[in-house]
C-alpha cells in the first residue's frame, strides 16, 4: 500500500507539474502572443535574429512547442517562409533548455522558497481589476506550482528509492534503445519534453537512474514531442507541414549526434559525474549542451534541413497546370 500511495504522489506531482506548465503558457500567449507573432512576421534574413526570437519565444512561453504551434500559424498564412521557420525552430530547442535549468532548482534548497510564488499569484489574481494583472498572476501561480509539483514528485522518491521491486523495474529498462524509445514513447503521451525531464530528474536523485540512462531518455523526449506540432500541420498548407518536418528531423538529427557517443563514454561519464556534480544540474547542464551543440553543428545546413522537408512533402500540383503542361495541343483551322 505504500508503495501505491508513492506511485500515486509521483504521479499527481506530475499533474500539479503540467498544470503549472500549462497556466503558464496559456496565460503567456495571451500576454504576449500577438507581440511574438509581430516579431516572427517581421523576421529578416539574419540568421542570428531568426535564432534569437526562436530561443525567446520558447523560454517566454514555457515551451518549444507552443512556439512552434504559434510558428505554424504564421507559416501557414504565407508570412514566414520555411528557411525563416527552420531556424525559429532551432532557436526554440535552444530557449527550451532555461526551463529545464529553472526545474533543476527545484531539487535545490531553494525549491522550497520559489513554491511561494503560487500563493503570491493567487493574492495577485483575487486583488487585481486588470485582466493583464490577473493573467499576470496565473503566470507567477504556474511558476509556484511548478515547484510544488516537483517537491511532491520528489517527496515520493523517499520511499520509493528503498522499495526493491520498484528499483528493479527502473533499472530493468537498461538498455540504450529502450530508454531511447521509452522517452519518445512517454513524451508522445505527455505531449511535453519537459514532463519526461522532471520524472526523469526525479528518478536520477533518487539515485534510481544511472545520469547516462537520464541523457537517453531527455533525447528521445525530445523526439517524442515533435508529435505534437506534426498533429497541428495536419490539413495546414505544404509550407506549415514541412516545418513541422524539419522539428522532427532537427531531433533526430540531434539524437544520431549524441547518441553514439553517449554510448562510447557511458561507464566513465556516470563516474566522472556522480562525483561532480547533483544530478538534476548535471541533466540540466546535458539538456543545454544537447541543444545548443545540435544547433551550432545544424545552422549552416539550415537551408538543406528545409530542401529536405521539401522532397519529403512535395509540392501538389493542381489537375489545371498538369493538363495545362501535358495535356496542351496547337489546332489549325482552315479559314
Amino acid at each position: 500500500m505504500v508503495l501505491f500511495a508513492s506511485i500515486l504522489s509521483l504521479f499527481a506531482g506530475l499533474g500539479v507539474f503540467l498544470l503549472g506548465i500549462r497556466l503558464i503558457s496559456s496565460h503567456m500567449q495571451k500576454l504576449a502572443s500577438h507581440k511574438i507573432t509581430g516579431m516572427f512576421g517581421r523576421m529578416t534574413g539574419n540568421r542570428l535574429a531568426a535564432l534569437g526570437l526562436g530561443a525567446g519565444a520558447s523560454f517566454a512561453l514555457q515551451s518549444s512547442t507552443a512556439a512552434t504551434v504559434l510558428l505554424l500559424g504564421l507559416v501557414n498564412a504565407g508570412m514566414i517562409d520555411l528557411m525563416q521557420a527552420t531556424l525559429i525552430i532551432m532557436g526554440a530547442n535552444v530557449g527550451t533548455t532555461f526551463t529545464v535549468l529553472i526545474f533543476a532548482f527545484g531539487y535545490l534548497p531553494v525549491g522550497g522558497i520559489l513554491s511561494l510564488a503560487a500563493l503570491a499569484g493567487v493574492i495577485m489574481i483575487m486583488t487585481a481589476k486588470k485582466e493583464k494583472t490577473i493573467s499576470a498572476g496565473w503566470i507567477v501561480a504556474g511558476f509556484g506550482l511548478i515547484f510544488i509539483g516537483l517537491g511532491l514528485m520528489n517527496g515520493s522518491m523517499d520511499f520509493l528509492k528503498t522499495s526493491t521491486a520498484f528499483s528493479r523495474f527502473i533499472l530493468s529498462i537498461n538498455h540504450p534503445f529502450l530508454l531511447l524509445f521509452t522517452g519518445i514513447v512517454f513524451a508522445s503521451i505527455a505531449q511535453s519534453s519537459s514532463a519526461t525531464t522532471a520524472v526523469v530528474i526525479t528518478l536520477a536523485e533518487a539515485g534510481l537512474m544511472p545520469m547516462t540512462s537520464a541523457f537517453v531518455v531527455i533525447m528521445g523526449s525530445n523526439v517524442g514531442t515533435c508529435v505534437t506540432t506534426m498533429l497541428a500541420g495536419i490539413g495546414a498548407s505544404v509550407n506549415a507541414k514541412r516545418t513541422t518536418v524539419v522539428h522532427l528531423l532537427y531531433n533526430i538529427a540531434g539524437v544520431i549526434l549524441f547518441f553514439p557517443v553517449i554510448l562510447i563514454v557511458w561507464s566513465p561519464l556516470n563516474t566522472v559525474l556522480s562525483k561532480a556534480l547533483p544530478p538534476a544540474l548535471a541533466i540540466a547542464y546535458f539538456h543545454i549542451l544537447f541543444n545548443l551543440l545540435t544547433t551550432i553543428v545544424l545552422m549552416p545546413f539550415a537551408k538543406g534541413l528545409s530542401a529536405l522537408s521539401e522532397r519529403c512533402i512535395p509540392a501538389k500540383r493542381s489537375a489545371a497546370k498538369n493538363k495545362k503542361s501535358h495535356g496542351a495541343r496547337i489546332i489549325y483551322k482552315s479559314c
